[in-house]
């Protein structure tokens, strides 16, 4: 009798131990099927939105949170589908977590058209970033309030009608000088432009390339243009 007692309690021991082990398996493929993290969720996301002229944190920026629509309505994924909204703090900063389908790829973007977008820090675009799913990733994004800039352009030491002038501009610690330059002022030449052009906010370099008499020579005006009010770049050459 005591030896059918201990073989029922082994068996009992037994059979508990196989449905806990078939459990503990049930849980490893669902943590490696969604990518579990410490968060709860396996996508999670945070990082800053900021001015990188200033430093400031730039709020009520809108962010979303989306996958591809990869079914049997749309198989090459063209589509997309919002899993989650979110805005940046009075700081700039923002959070963003989800559980996500092990089947489809996240990605995240925001944009503002109130503001010239530089783009994701690490990612080097303006468009969305991809997300790394059971990991903690954190992304920053860069733009800048736009300004108005009015063009004030004037040959000073005119010669005659075979002087030409033509100018690019470089955006001071975020830009190399533009490659092409732009279309030539020709003579005596003398404009200001009747209305502000929308340019990203920061320190510009205008550079001129300005031929008299077959000689070369080059002449570089700044201009600051703040991120609000008007501001005029004197050209004089």
């Amino acid at each position: 009798m005591i030896r059918f007692l201990l073989t029922k309690a082994v068996l009992r021991i037994l059979i508990y131990s196989i449905k806990m082990n078939i459990l503990l398996r049930i849980t490893i493929s669902i943590c490696l099927l969604t990518s579990c993290t410490k968060f709860g969720k396996n996508v999670y996301v945070d990082g800053r939105v900021y001015n990188p002229i200033t430093g400031e944190g730039i709020p009520n920026i809108p962010i979303r949170l989306y996958r591809n629509t990869i079914d049997s309505k749309d198989p090459l994924g063209v589509g997309s589908k919002t899993l989650e909204t979110t805005t940046t703090d009075a700081n700039g900063y923002y959070k963003v977590e989800h559980l996500s389908t092990p089947f489809n790829k996240v990605w995240i973007r925001l944009n503002s058209l109130d503001y010239y977008p530089i783009g994701w820090v690490d990612f080097g675009n303006q468009g969305e970033a991809g997300i790394k799913k059971g990991k903690k990733n954190h992304l920053d994004y860069q733009m800048v309030p736009y300004g108005d800039l009015i063009l004030d352009i004037h040959n000073v030491n005119c010669t005659g009608v075979s002087d030409t002038m033509v100018f690019r501009k470089k955006w001071l610690g975020l830009t190399e000088f533009e490659g092409s330059y732009s279309t030539p002022r020709i003579g005596c030449y003398s404009y200001t432009s009747p209305f502000a052009f929308k340019v990203p906010m920061g320190m510009y370099v205008y550079e001129m390339k300005v031929t008299r008499s077959g000689v070369i020579t080059y002449a570089y005006d700044t201009v600051v243009v703040p991120k609000t009010g008007i501001v005029t770049i004197n050209m004089e050459y």
